[in-house]
């Protein structure tokens, strides 16, 4: 997937998948054969200033729960449910550490505003984007910048973004650099073929979790975990992935191009097994991306990851 002349790969991680700079989880090292090579990295979203979240973090950024209280997984329906709400240290440690600038390959960063208030949001944005410049000349690789428009878990709604996306755009803009937007299924394709129509924006990513409850004609969310209340009720009640989106996202993605957007989308939520890169493909993805198959079906991402370089054309 090539973006600005960059070349990014057919297969992309999901934001957060290997962390903030590839080192994983501890789980990665018990799962036979899970190996994201052949992958783009997209570091694990940030928030400009440091957030608390659901999910302590110990010093070298990893969680300091063995099984963090705010993911629920459950390995024989294929879902994972999350509510880490964006714990992290904030942007400007995270490039004061250096190693963003030490990576010899594309890559992504991913950044979402998280201010209650709209126009402290693009505050946000706008001392984001200082930042960026300070540092991105240090960095070796070309790097791009997935803009977090839709996670369930930070107290936002989507359709809050919907209104400022170009507001928002209009900003990143200035770092010069691919750009690309992720939202939920929950978000229209109506409204996401408005926002690219921003000519700053290079591509679609689609979908995040889906936040508890939502899409019920779609998804059973009682059969797949045993009440209608959710689990991490406590903590917001969370975002699901896995199996159920896959003909969601399916659907979403016909839907989209069938309204005419022609930006590239990288597609993922469901994808468990390498025949299913096949089914985005058709719908009328351009790549994928992976994450919670490597919590679900770790042993399968290395045969996925080339499944995604076999289905658009770069073996």
């Amino acid at each position: 997937m090539k973006l600005r002349d960059i070349e990014f790969l057919d297969c992309l991680d999901a934001s957060g998948a290997r962390g903030y700079f590839g080192e994983g989880y501890s789980y990665h090292a018990l799962v036979p054969g899970l190996d994201f090579t052949g992958s783009t990295f997209v570091a694990k979203t940030t928030t400009l200033e440091f957030r608390v979240g659901n999910m302590p973090l110990k010093r070298d950024l990893t969680p300091r729960e063995r099984k963090p209280a705010c993911i629920v997984v459950k390995p024989f329906k294929g879902v994972v449910l999350n509510a880490v709400g964006l714990s992290g240290p904030g942007a400007r440690p995270l490039f004061e550490r250096g190693e963003w600038q030490q990576r010899s390959e594309p890559f992504f960063l991913s950044f979402m505003p998280v201010e209650k208030d709209p126009g402290r949001r693009l505050i946000e944005v706008e001392a984001f984007v200082r930042l960026c410049n300070r540092f991105l000349p240090d960095f070796r690789a070309p790097v791009g910048l997935q803009v977090n428009l839709s996670c369930p878990n930070v107290g936002l709604e989507a359709k809050d973004f919907v209104k400022e996306s170009h507001a928002v755009l209009e900003r990143l803009a200035r770092l010069e650099i691919p750009l690309m937007a992720k939202f939920s299924v929950t978000t229209s394709p109506a409204d996401v073929l408005r926002i690219a129509a921003h000519e700053a924006l290079d591509a679609v990513c689609v979908s995040n979790t889906v936040p508890w409850g939502k899409l019920p004609e779609r998804i059973d969310w009682k059969g797949l975990f045993g009440s209608q209340a959710s689990p991490l009720a406590k903590f917001g009640g969370g975002g699901m992935s896995g199996k159920p989106l896959l003909p969601i996202v399916r659907d979403w993605i016909r839907d989209a191009r069938q309204l005419g957007l022609e930006k590239p989308i990288n597609a993922g939520g469901g994808i468990l097994r390498p025949e299913d890169v096949w089914t985005l493909r058709e719908a009328g993805a351009d790549s994928i991306f992976l994450g919670s198959i490597a919590m679900l079906r770790g042993w399968r991402v290395r045969d996925t990851i080339k499944a995604a370089h076999d289905c658009f054309g770069k073996a």
